[in-house]
């Protein structure tokens, strides 16, 4: 088990489309850094906001399973996902 609820894992992680290369993401802390960087870029659509919000107040292991299945989620729907994860 994780020792806190950031280095709570991605399992599997997530592979996310980005340049020079794809990043991937396997722990929570991972996610929040990657969704702060994205809010800075200009993600500031109510679903994005939302997500932010739901990571960065995830204090539980059942909070942060209910974050990363919305990320999930929404990373699908914008089609920001490597197909294969690799």
């Amino acid at each position: 088990m994780p020792q806190t609820v950031d280095d709570f894992p991605i399992v599997p992680a997530f592979v996310i489309k980005d340049t020079p290369k794809p990043r991937r993401l396997t722990m929570l802390k991972e996610a929040r850094a990657y969704v702060d960087e994205a809010m800075g870029l200009g993600r500031r659509s109510a679903p994005w906001r939302d997500l932010w919000h739901r990571l960065k107040s995830a204090t539980t292991e059942d909070q942060a399973i209910e974050a990363i299945g919305a990320m999930r989620e929404l990373l699908a729907e914008e089609d920001l996902l490597v197909p294969g994860g690799r």
